[in-house]
């Protein structure tokens, strides 16, 4: 999960701003979560009454606090109830006015990423005592609870560069286990990658409501995918991007929409910039010599339909709460919060064998979502065919994306080895287990 916090100390214009952000509804489900310790007839009333307790304290100059929590798969009612909880609780704020707005079925720009996240107005002084919030080290607090709602509720997480002091947090508070998680992910981590994007980039998109991320998303799996020059030529015009060479290095690729420049093709792709433009000269020779494209041509074309994002949003939301399971499940064998102190030859067999079986389900759910994002044939296909389709390409790593499903005939294990598939199917997670909640 990923948090972010914001301190208003500034006027009431301000708090109408955030309070017309927070009841947006455009691209999204806006719901009033949570309210406590408030009797106000809306939203903007609320923040007023902060106003207020704020204004009749000595010294406080916080009116509220903004905290944004974006998990990385989405999160049901009750799971979210559980991250309030958990933030209440650490900053001891059981009696300061709150409210809580959940946004839902946002539409994926990338793969990964919840379709919900949760939006925290929490007053800074308190109702009953006029007491302040204690916010001292606010920011790794916030991030110490993430990683015990990761853990307990998503069991993946996002690393920060404050892992060391969150797991000196973590064992403080007793989750020892949690401390142990974050450590061995911080040691196994690859090195952070440039992100695609300037925030100059995002802000100037978003002035003239260009979907920037969704954008670059789509490309980068027209890349990877193989996708044709017919393909990609229509994707562009379909966004009314042109391509165009650096003017300081000639080995660059600028995408520019009009004036404005939406990203560089090895950006996007976080790849050296030579071996993308010798790539992109053979695989789409007539990229640059395309007429310059208006910006009032349509943005989205019908091999990239909404009802596609939908129904590839459903898929993923249905394997990942599943995924969410199997990676917790397999976070509370590898992490014990009570280790026994004399395990037996059994129960470690035991534990082993079950590791190893959830294991391989974590590959076959990875590996169906990834096929979704990659491949849009496995949209119409049943669910289970999919799953069956990954299954055998975790088990034999023969990757095929070129394989199409079909809605009629059914997956067969390659041939020649049938003993070997039946032997590994009965040490191997079933479509039913993995689909069963």
């Amino acid at each position: 999960m990923i948090v972010k916090a914001f301190k208003y100390k500034s006027g009431p214009k301000s708090a109408q701003r955030l309070n017309l952000h927070l009841w947006n509804e455009k691209d999204q489900r806006v719901e009033l979560f949570e309210t406590k310790n408030l009797y106000v007839p809306d939203s903007e009333a609320g923040m007023r009454v902060m106003r207020c307790l704020q204004q009749g304290s000595k010294n406080a100059e916080i009116v509220f606090w903004h905290i944004v929590i974006s998990p990385i798969t989405t999160l049901n009612a009750i799971d979210r109830a559980r991250v309030v909880n958990l933030v209440v609780s650490e900053f001891r704020a059981e009696t300061h006015p709150l409210m809580v707005w959940s946004h839902n079925e946002k539409p994926r720009a990338r793969q990964g990423g919840g379709a919900n996240h949760l939006h925290f107005v929490l007053g800074h002084i308190c109702s009953v005592t006029l007491r302040a919030l204690d916010m001292r080290n606010y920011l790794l607090r916030l991030q110490k609870i993430m990683a015990i709602a990761a853990y307990d509720i998503e069991g993946m997480t996002a690393l920060t560069p404050f892992h060391r002091s969150i797991a000196a947090y973590l064992i403080k508070d007793g989750r020892g286990e949690v401390a142990a998680w974050l450590t061995d992910l911080a040691a196994a981590a690859p090195s952070r990658r440039h992100p695609r994007m300037t925030d100059a980039m995002r802000r100037s998109a978003a002035a003239v409501n260009f979907a920037l991320p969704s954008f670059q998303a789509e490309l980068e799996r027209l890349w990877v995918t193989d996708a044709s020059e017919e393909a990609l030529t229509d994707f562009l015009s379909s966004a009314g991007v042109s391509a165009r060479r650096g003017d300081r290095s000639p080995h660059a690729i600028l995408l520019y929409r009009g004036d404005l420049l939406v990203g560089v093709m090895n950006s996007i792709l976080r790849r050296p910039s030579f071996p993308v433009y010798e790539e992109a000269m053979l695989r789409f020779p007539g990229l640059f010599n395309k007429p310059r494209i208006t910006v009032d041509a349509p943005r989205t074309s019908s091999r990239h339909s909404r009802e596609a994002a939908t129904l590839r949003q459903e898929k993923t939301e249905r394997l990942g709460a599943v995924l969410r399971d199997v990676r917790r499940k397999v976070l509370h064998l590898t992490y014990p919060r009570a280790k026994p102190l004399h395990e037996t030859l059994g129960a470690e067999t035991e534990r082993i064998a079950a590791l190893k079986k959830f294991t391989r389900g974590i590959a076959i759910l990875e590996k169906s979502i990834d096929l979704l994002w990659k491949d849009n044939h496995w949209l119409s296909a049943p669910i289970e065919a999919l799953l069956e389709h990954s299954k055998r390409l975790v088990m034999y790593d023969k990757p095929s994306l070129a394989a199409k499903p079909s809605t009629q005939e059914k997956v067969q294990a390659p041939p020649g080895n049938e003993d070997l598939a039946s032997a590994q199917d009965e040490d191997e997670m079933t479509v039913g287990q993995l689909l069963r909640p």
